[in-house]
């Protein structure tokens, strides 16, 4: 079952996995769960014996129960010594008795297959469970690795979908096809064992027509999905067709077109009529076929078995082996998934894997150097930048902001101001160019100091599962509970902190205290400010804010602004009045450069960023 299994299904599930040491016991209970359903079923058969033959053999009024059936045993090479073993058992020398004693052994042994299933299971089930958690614990740590450079978004959906959907999907496939292997597989090695040696030869010629029987179905259904799928598109093309029609109401009104109209519309309607009617054909056609296979399956063995039964007068004999031909069946028809299975989970497999192994694209070089923190100015030296998706997105862009400027980058599409901030912290790499603080490459130092010094603040940003302290300080032990008590005063955060019901101690997240948009902002800059570095940059959130938090954050803007460099992404257009500069990137290129008031009188372009931006009728308008 594993032959077109990919390398990376394999090592969660496959043929020889089942064989490694912590999943032998499961394999062993697999195994002995399908010899207590031969018992059963040789327990069945020998009730039948008793049913059936037994009254035949003996005289009237004599009653042996088992023992002419065990002395039949006695003369084969094979169960002898059981046979002599089991003749002197005195409960299996009265038929009522011995019947009773094979029922209690089949129903025990049909309980203790169930038992011993289920903890199979439960153990292949343990096994998957275990891989599929580091499975999900690699794509946590490659997002965190990945995820910065995720300008448009994409990375995030992708690692979200993968740690969520595919993972969930390739530990179920992984599940039931190990179920396979652990259960269905051993039950067909031992029902056909049993078939043969019971008698080999109505064995085979029974069971050749199950397992022909069974490809035959598998092959009509596929045959017949695939002409179901063909059809079906033609009528469902046949039926928009049909619909266009609609479209051409006033042309053919305005132009006297009603009569040709009509008749067109006329022949794609016996045209759909007739794909329907194929369509209903073939469905019923596939239905026919599929029962005559099915009755073919059913009546051949019969037949044979009957008459075997009535050849040789070993009827139960017949009851054994058509139990064995009925598990024979299901075990076929669930191996018959075991392809798309495969296919399925090896996609998933792949998928993850394949983003496991990405390789990121920002990485610290070899004898890169402490960062200082910035004091004269931070240059972006012919920058260029582009995505599969956005080509051509940052084309040979030059800039350059001196320290302690508040500056507002924007463009007309959020993702150029957005990439080129995410260039400060090394989220992204520029294709070309260099991005410069105090005239250092940035790729020349470490990406701790980098990031220690360059702060980027999310609008979106989340808080952590964590205590209001935590959030703040991020777990770091060099940061004090009053150094995060002043930050968070300096961004007028402390006030709403101190109502929460344990202020500073209190749980965020998922189990926690909830905070509005407004209060997780606030305190992404106090856990950004406390850091206190040298520059920072802030993406103000997206959602409507109240007037109340709206003056907090002007205020708190002012208050942080003190010897440090402020870049804004900005969603306010108080934020953007009250920078001293404002830089507008546009087609690739920093277009304009200037204070709002300069701006708004003698630059068109930024005039119609403001438009599209703040204009409460630009909805109208469009």
């Amino acid at each position: 079952m594993s032959e077109s299994t990919s390398p990376e299904f394999q090592r969660i599930v496959s043929a020889r996995t089942l064989f490694q040491p912590r999943l032998l016991p499961a394999l062993a209970a697999g195994l002995l769960s399908s010899l207590l359903l031969v018992l059963a079923l040789v327990c069945i058969g020998g009730v039948a014996w008793l049913l059936i033959e037994a009254p035949h053999r003996n005289s009237p009024g004599q009653d042996s129960g088992l023992t002419p059936l065990l002395e039949q045993w006695q003369s084969a090479a094979v169960g002898s010594r059981f046979a002599t073993a089991l003749q002197s058992l005195r409960w299996l020398q009265s038929s009522g008795s011995a019947a009773a004693l094979m029922l209690t052994i089949a129903a025990l042994a049909l309980i203790g297959r169930w038992s011993l299933r289920s903890l199979a299971e439960s153990w292949l089930e343990r096994h998957v469970a275990k891989l599929i958690l580091r499975l999900r614990q690699h794509i946590h740590r490659k997002s965190i690795r990945l995820e910065p450079a995720d300008v448009t978004g994409e990375q995030t959906r992708s690692a979200d979908r993968l740690f969520q959907d595919s993972t969930r999907m390739l530990e179920s496939v992984a599940t039931r096809w190990g179920k396979l292997g652990l259960t269905v597989v051993p039950d067909l090695m031992v029902v056909t064992m049993t078939a043969l040696a019971a008698d080999w030869r109505i064995a085979l010629q029974t069971m050749v027509p199950v397992v022909l029987g069974r490809m035959a179905l598998r092959f009509e259904g596929q045959r017949g999905d695939s002409s179901l799928r063909l059809l079906t598109d033609q009528v469902e093309r046949g039926l928009g067709r049909i619909a266009e029609s609609l479209k051409k109401t006033r042309i053919v009104t305005s132009f006297g077109m009603e009569q040709a109209e009509q008749q067109q519309f006329e022949r794609h309607l016996q045209s759909y009529r007739d794909r329907c009617r194929q369509l209903q054909q073939q469905q019923a056609l596939g239905r026919g076929i599929r029962n005559v296979i099915l009755l073919a399956l059913i009546l051949i063995p019969a037949g044979l078995l009957v008459a075997h039964g009535l050849r040789t007068d070993h009827p139960a004999l017949a009851v054994l082996i058509s139990g064995c031909l009925i598990i024979l069946y299901r075990g076929l028809e669930h191996l018959d998934g075991v392809r798309g299975m495969t296919r399925e989970g090896s996609e998933r497999a792949d998928e993850i894997a394949g983003y496991i192994n990405r390789v990121p694209s920002v990485s610290q070089v070899p004898g890169a150097g402490f960062l200082e923190p910035m004091s004269k100015t931070l240059t972006f030296n012919q920058i260029s930048w582009q995505t599969p998706q956005l080509p051509g997105l940052i084309r040979g862009l030059d800039l350059r902001i001196g320290f302690g400027e508040r500056v507002a980058l924007l463009s007309l599409q959020p993702t150029p101001a957005f990439a080129l901030a995410s260039m400060i912290p090394r989220f992204i790499d520029p294709d070309l160019g260099q991005v410069l603080i105090d005239g250092r490459d940035i790729r020349q130092s470490t990406l701790e100091s980098l990031r220690a010094e360059a702060i980027f603040v999310g609008g979106q940003d989340p808080v952590f599962n964590a205590s209001v302290l935590e959030n703040i300080t991020c777990g770091q032990t060099d940061i004090t509970r009053q150094q995060a008590h002043e930050a968070a005063k300096l961004v007028h955060a402390d006030h709403f902190i101190r109502t929460l019901p344990k202020s500073y101690e209190t749980l965020l997240g998922e189990h926690g205290a909830a905070l509005d948009p407004g209060q997780s902002f606030r305190l992404s800059l106090a856990r950004a400010i406390v850091r206190e570095p040298a520059l920072l940059v802030i993406e103000e959130p997206t959602v409507p804010l109240d007037a109340e938090t709206k003056a907090m954050l002007d205020d708190a803007y002012q208050r942080i602004a003190s010897d440090r460099t402020l870049i804004f992404l900005p969603s306010r257009l108080s934020t953007v009045k009250k920078c001293t500069r404002i830089v507008l990137i546009h087609e690739g290129k920093v277009a304009v450069d200037g204070v709002h008031e300069q701006l708004v009188r003698s630059n068109e372009l930024y005039r119609h960023w403001e438009y599209i931006r703040f204009n409460p009728y630009r909805d109208e308008a469009e």
